[in-house]
């Protein structure tokens, strides 16, 4: 679990990705000095400041080239601030090909593969998940939550320690979520983040941590069965679905949402209604 100090940073480096952002701006931000954020960060996250930024950049990047086929590869680079010529050359450093053949592959090759994330999108189309897409209106709602990072295959490890530590939180009408920050078929799986978190009408002591999963206009998909294919939904949504949508996906300070309906863990059965933040 990520402390407060180090998801205040991260927060604020994801805010402002297209900026030239330096240590000192985010230590600052943090209220902390250069040299001791700078260790304090390393030591949790597993790699500097700068080259968090600089992973997060190329990452975000290439999440973009499959969600927003309308764009062309010169205005997502300048998006996250690369010219042309040092966006082809980064993300060839990171993907092995560059952001062009990044893009024509993805449209042409239905098998996702990381490590040990792997999917075969062959046997589904966007009309199988338009069928069931709807566009929504979602209110502001105030959670409890702790950041993870870490393979999302751990996830029922993450909420066992979230709820033992948040029991006493926890009620009939609690509703759970799953917030999304990364693709591990992009992101090294360890280094993916999620955020865990709870609804609770109970008064919340100041030293927890609290956020707000922002309101507004989201499309949303009901998925139910075993836990084997969630994966492959969000695949199927964000790759196949959304690019050929008439929809824009608003992910800069808005994260894809999953809100548990049915976790029926011992029988591997669930159901979650997944939200997609779209202008």
């Amino acid at each position: 679990m990520l402390n407060d100090i180090i998801i205040k940073a991260i927060n604020y480096i994801l805010e402002n990705l297209a900026e030239d952002l330096t240590v000192e701006q985010i230590a600052e931000h943090c209220h902390f000095s250069k040299y001791y954020f700078n260790r304090l960060f390393k030591s949790v996250v597993g790699e500097s400041v700068y080259a968090f930024i600089k992973r997060l950049r190329i990452e975000k990047s290439a999440l973009q080239i499959i969600v927003e086929h309308n764009k062309t590869i010169t205005e997502i680079g300048n998006r996250f601030g690369y010219s042309s010529s040092n966006f082809s050359t980064a993300f060839k450093q990171r993907y092995g090909k560059s952001p062009l053949e990044f893009k024509r592959n993805r449209q042409s090759n239905a098998i996702r593969h990381n490590k040990n994330y792997y999917v075969d999108l062959s046997k589904v189309s966007y009309d199988y998940y338009n069928e069931k897409v709807k566009l929504v209106n979602l209110k502001d709602q105030q959670v409890i939550f702790q950041r993870f990072i870490g393979d999302y295959h751990n996830l029922g490890y993450y909420w066992s320690r979230f709820c033992e530590k948040h029991q006493t939180y926890i009620e009939n009408t609690s509703v759970y979520y799953e917030i999304s920050y990364d693709d591990p078929i992009l992101t090294d799986p360890e280094r993916c983040f999620t955020d865990l978190a709870i609804s609770t009408t109970k008064p919340i002591a100041k030293d927890c941590l609290t956020t707000i999963i922002e309101g507004g206009k989201y499309v949303s998909y009901t998925y139910t069965g075993p836990n084997t294919n969630i994966f492959e939904t969000f695949q199927g949504l964000l790759g196949i679905w959304l690019p050929d949508s008439v929809y824009l996906p608003d992910l800069k300070n808005r994260k894809v949402v999953a809100k548990y309906i049915i976790a029926d863990v011992k029988n591997n059965f669930f159901s979650m209604d997944i939200y997609i933040p779209v202008v």
